[in-house]
């Protein structure tokens, strides 16, 4: 049972601030507990009235004498912290502020949030928002809310549950929802959440054995390793959590503070979390909206095999368009298959994937073979989803065609989905036969397609869930040796802090300033020479670094020329020395680093090296610690990932080593997460198969004392 258990599920609601009136909210909320049939305790509670709606109103919280266990709080923000205090003083654990006010006002109401949160802390109770539209059980009839929380449309009940961070448009995309045909359970607009927060919402849900598909519009979460917490619950439950995320540009970012004062952070950071978590992220409404309602179907695919049957070749080439860019393929039908659509569908059709069975079909007088090559292709080991273009049809040939599909799918587990362009107005019986079936209908091939690619992505999901990654602790050594350390590392004890999480690093000779006139014995040719500085974080840009130098004449010539850059580029310097390196030729060059995100923590990115990794911006990420599965999906998100396999004669590369120095990261990453604020190893050079990977370069930031003691 969920710790939310008395909030989602109240003996008695108090409405403090109740009205009469119904254009207020207090007035609203009492209004839809009545219109909704709430069957516990209702209690509106203003001293100006002594009836609400037909019930008795109470001048105080105290004067309430049965059981009540949430208040919806409607008044201005001041008076709000007062009236949690009356809560706790009277048992009553659970509140919902509507009130705005607060810290998305400013100053003053970030004072007055924190002394909410204060109250709210001292006297036991929680809280969902402020400034939110509220709390629905649909089932229960539970409308702490106001708004279009309780207007209509009505919602139906199901297995859906809602967490929204934004009253306005997060209830447009369930409203949208609703008149869809998706069924509720929970819906939360969560507000400011000065509390209760969307990764706890999430794991109530999870928590509940009625809820079955998690809906959230999300503009950011200051806790991000909570979210992924709740997420992997969700995901290890078979849950999937659906997320339309905004907030994600400079400007979205600016637009979600100022209404919800949400942290929105780094997008490539959530998308990072998203996919090491299974969440199924959405792009807008629509797309929401055609998710919800293929999970809602509880249908999952095996694979990502898709059929298309229809009598329109456009809607086949936009459905054909759609699935190759969401890695769906069309495979032809098994022979078998394809004996019995040419035994039952019209002459003139085509019975490759798609399969066009041309316009005007199915008649009552091939109703029999569409059934048939209905359910041929459900049962075809190759094809794991149906999509059917009904398209423009409509009337007796749309239910016709409608009730042949639903049988066929009856048969099935397969998903299955229809395009038609009709509404429920226009086809109101075939629509209908296919909702009572749980076929969702869509109204574009392409949403079918994106809508096919978020359930075979969840299955992968579910099917590749890997327990989560624990790290070990860093060593004595290791600690010890960044005690006494400056915030910014050299290269020389930045490569040592790499190898102590064993990276090879390039054999290296270094020299001190004051004697880079005399050169080691031992150096091994060709070489690469670069100063040595913890101010200097891009040698190469101020011509402080020289590669490919073949004798110990050009690199004393070289080591003169860098050092009279660095007097002119850098005068104020701290400069240690001069670092000689091996040169490795047979490297392909990335990048690979660390930086601790305020929500997430140690972040790992991976991407090309050089000057390629700021040119192209082909950066993968995810959230530390992980382990070799996830380490070989970045390698695989670039777009130049084929680069690795060898092209134009060059050998593979050492993807297996590759991936294991990014786990190593990772791993540091989140032993080092109280002291890292950042790490680059650019270049790291990956070698041929079966060679290794070496770090050419290297740089550690570390957190100062300071940032340690916040922390």
């Amino acid at each position: 049972m969920s710790s939310l258990e008395s909030l989602f599920n109240p003996r008695g609601i108090a409405v403090v601030g109740a009205s009469a009136d119904r254009s207020r909210p207090g007035g609203q909320t009492v209004h839809a507990l009545n219109d909704y049939a709430f069957k516990g305790g209702v209690f509106p509670v203003n001293a100006r009235h002594t009836d609400v709606a037909g019930r008795r109103c109470y001048a105080s919280l105290d004067e309430v004498s049965e059981a009540c266990d949430l208040a919806v709080i409607a008044l201005p923000a001041a008076q709000v912290p007062g009236v949690i205090a009356q809560c706790g003083r009277k048992g009553i654990r659970n509140a919902v502020v509507l009130s705005g006010g607060f810290r998305e006002a400013g100053d003053d109401g970030i004072r007055l949030e924190a002394a909410l949160l204060r109250v709210a802390r001292e006297q036991g109770v929680r809280i969902i928002g402020p400034n939110c539209l509220g709390l629905v059980n649909v089932q229960a009839g539970v409308y702490a809310a106001f708004g279009s929380l309780v207007r209509p449309p009505q919602l139906q009940s199901g297995h859906v549950s809602v967490v929204v961070q934004s009253g306005g448009f997060g209830i447009s995309m369930v409203i949208r929802c609703t008149l869809a045909g998706a069924g509720f359970r929970y819906l939360v607009a969560s507000g400011n959440e000065s509390d209760i927060s969307m990764p706890e919402i999430i794991e109530a849900y999870v928590d509940d054995p009625e809820t079955r598909v998690i809906l959230a519009y999300m503009e950011g979460v200051s806790d991000g390793r909570a979210f992924m917490a709740a997420a992997r619950r969700a995901l290890a439950a078979g849950k999937p959590i659906v997320v339309l995320k905004a907030g994600n540009t400079e400007q979205g970012k600016l637009a979600a503070a100022s209404h919800t004062a949400n942290l929105t952070g780094s997008y490539d950071i959530y998308r990072a979390a998203f996919r090491q978590c299974g969440v199924i992220e959405v792009a807008d409404i629509d797309q929401a909206v055609d998710t919800v309602l293929a999970f809602q179907a509880g249908r999952l695919p095996r694979g990502r095999g898709v059929a298309l049957m229809g009598g329109s070749g456009g809607s086949a080439a936009v459905f054909s368009d759609a699935a190759d860019e969401c890695a769906l393929n069309l495979p032809a039908p098994a022979p078998a298959t394809h004996a019995i659509l040419a035994a039952s569908l019209p002459a003139l059709s085509s019975l490759r994937n798609p399969i066009d069975y041309t316009a005007g079909f199915p008649r009552p007088d091939t109703a029999e073979g569409f059934g048939r090559a209905f359910a041929a292709i459900l049962a075809d080991d190759s094809i794991h989803q149906l999509g059917v273009m009904f398209a423009p049809i409509m009337g007796a040939q749309l239910k016709l065609g409608a009730e042949l599909l639903a049988k066929a799918a009856a048969a099935s587990d397969k998903p299955v989905f229809v395009f038609s362009a009709m509404n429920t107005e226009l086809a109101p019986e075939g629509l209908g036969v296919l909702c009572e079936a749980g076929v969702p209908v869509l109204p574009s091939p392409r949403r079918v397609a994106l809508a096919m690619r978020a359930l075979a992505d969840y299955a992968v999901a579910l099917r590749d869930r890997h327990p989560d990654v624990v790290a070990g602790v860093p060593s004595e050594e290791l600690l010890l040796s960044l005690q006494n350390n400056s915030v910014s590392l050299n290269e020389v004890n930045s490569k040592n802090v790499i190898r102590s999480c064993g990276i090879p690093v390039t054999r290296d000779w270094f020299i001190p300033i004051a004697d880079t006139g005399v050169l080691p014995d031992d150096i091994v040719f060709p070489v690469a020479a670069k100063i040595v500085s913890a101010d200097i974080a891009h040698k190469t840009d101020i011509g402080a670094v020289r590669l490919n130098l073949a004798d110990p004449a050009a690199l004393t010539q070289a080591i003169a020329e860098i050092q009279g850059n660095v007097r002119r580029a850098a005068p104020a310097a701290n400069v240690d020395g001069i670092l000689v390196s091996t040169m490795v030729t047979d490297g392909l060059e990335t990048m690979l680093g660390v930086i601790n995100d305020p929500g997430f923590g140690p972040v790992v990115a991976f991407g090309l090296g050089g000057i390629l990794a700021e040119t192209l911006n082909d950066i993968s990420y995810r959230i530390a610690p992980f382990g070799l599965h996830e380490a070989h999906r970045m390698i695989g998100e670039l777009r130049a990932a084929a680069i690795f396999s060898g092209l134009r004669g060059r050998a593979p590369s050492d993807v297996d080593a590759l991936a294991n120095a990014i786990v190593a990261v990772s791993e540091l990453a989140w032993q080092l997460r109280d002291r890292l604020a950042e790490l680059d190893i650019n270049p790291l050079l990956v070698r041929p198969a079966g060679a290794g990977v070496v770090a050419a370069d290297a740089m550690v930031i570390l957190k100062s004392s300071l940032d340690v003691d916040r922390h």
